[in-house]
């Protein structure tokens, strides 16, 4: 997954480029199809100053860009820098007042929404849902239905006092649901007046604690948090509750919970609760998933042998867009030949200025290898393109 980075404070933006100029690293400075391959030299007076500038037009020098903004890119050890570059002298640019990285990838990425070698390049998007706000009566009583069976069941056949099935819209941030999509494992407290009980086949509080630490809680807040959930279960007289994952295509789409006020939940019924979850999935999908097509290409911003960078422009997409989200693509070439994949949604950018959702895709490891050839084919072909142009 690439997980992008923002750098806004002085100090951390002094740092970073500091770190540049010591290494003597060169970066890109462009503006469409024209480039300036520079090498950072030093960071003084407010100011970053290059050792050296070559500019990809022989016609266009630094200088005609003074305080006309630049797109920066700098790649030094294992990250990608990214921002905006604004000349003020012939060899130097202003501090950015922002900084975004992101870990370089692996495979080589271009550019394709205005890139000049690719004449007509886009995507259409599917995704399959199920979703029991839709505005179908129908189709919501079917959701519903099927969710307060399973519901019930739990309550008089499996004897929980209490069971709720959700189906998550993305606003969940609950370090519970965290776990589920992370590991997607079932969340067990076994015995509620022991939360360090551990099993091998379910996620526990020492799992819960793990991640309220990564998220840089410390100790005191840590064992303040657990304090509140042990007088939680006191005062409601929980004796044990699970948590189960409701998984489909590898995505987390929702969860079964269950509370018992009488006896301690065990192995067995974690297995059984699993087997629950996968029937729910299963009677979801087959008798109420829907699923929505692109009425237009989307546009291809980069693209990699392993994903892309694309622009959502229609509105009936936005509310599902999601992190770890799949999705269906078809991608239509210049040369109008197709491929077709499973992608994940693996990061979720800032709005474009039209207010567009920009989303990062990692393409399934399942992709034909024929389609995934093509591709690679496609993304060379147009790397010697550019090449060839700089080189000119």
């Amino acid at each position: 997954m690439i997980t992008e980075e923002l750098y806004k404070e002085t100090k951390e933006i002094n740092k970073i480029i500091a770190i540049i100029c010591a290494n003597g690293a060169s970066g890109i400075l462009s503006d469409r199809d024209v480039k300036f391959n520079v090498r950072f030299k030093e960071i003084k007076n407010g100011q970053i100053f290059f050792s050296s500038i070559e500019s990809n037009k022989p016609n266009i020098s630094f200088d005609s860009y003074n305080m006309r903004p630049l797109e920066a890119e700098v790649s030094l050890g294992s990250s990608v820098y990214l921002f905006t570059a604004i000349p003020v002298t012939s060899k130097s640019i202003s501090i950015p007042e922002m900084i975004k990285s992101h870990p370089k990838r692996k495979s080589v990425r271009i550019k394709v929404f205005n890139n000049p070698f690719i004449s007509k390049m886009y995507i259409i998007i599917s995704i399959k849902v199920v979703d029991p706000t839709i505005q179908d009566e129908e189709l919501s009583r079917k959701i519903h239905l099927i969710m307060n069976t399973i519901e019930s069941t739990l309550i008089r056949s499996e004897n929980y006092d209490i069971a709720k099935v959700s189906l998550f819209d993305g606003s969940e941030k609950t370090t519970v649901v965290k776990l589920l999509k992370k590991y997607q494992k079932p969340f067990v407290v076994f015995d509620t007046t022991n939360l360090s009980l551990k099993d091998e086949s379910a996620l526990t509080y020492e799992d819960y604690v793990k991640i309220l630490s990564e998220e840089g809680a410390n100790y005191n807040e840590i064992l303040e948090q657990l304090d509140k959930i042990k007088d939680f279960y006191q005062k409601n007289q929980i004796k044990s509750e699970a948590v189960v994952p409701l998984v489909f295509e590898e995505e987390v789409i929702g969860q079964i919970k269950v509370v018992s006020l009488k006896e301690p939940i065990t192995r067995p019924n974690v297995i059984r609760l699993n087997n629950l979850a996968i029937n729910a999935i299963d009677n979801l999908f087959t008798k109420c998933a829907f699923e929505i097509v692109s009425k237009t290409p989307q546009t291809i911003l980069d693209l990699c042998v392993s994903g892309a960078k694309i622009m959502v422009s229609e509105l009936d997409f936005y509310k599902y867009i999601r992190l770890m989200k799949r999705v269906y693509l078809q991608i239509y070439f210049p040369d109008e030949t197709v491929i077709k994949t499973m992608a994940t949604i693996v990061n979720i950018y800032e709005d474009s200025q039209e207010g567009y959702k920009i989303v990062g895709l990692k393409f399934s490891a399942n992709m034909d290898w024929k389609d995934k050839s093509k591709l690679d084919e496609f993304i060379q072909s147009v790397v010697r393109l550019q090449n060839t142009e700089l080189l000119a």
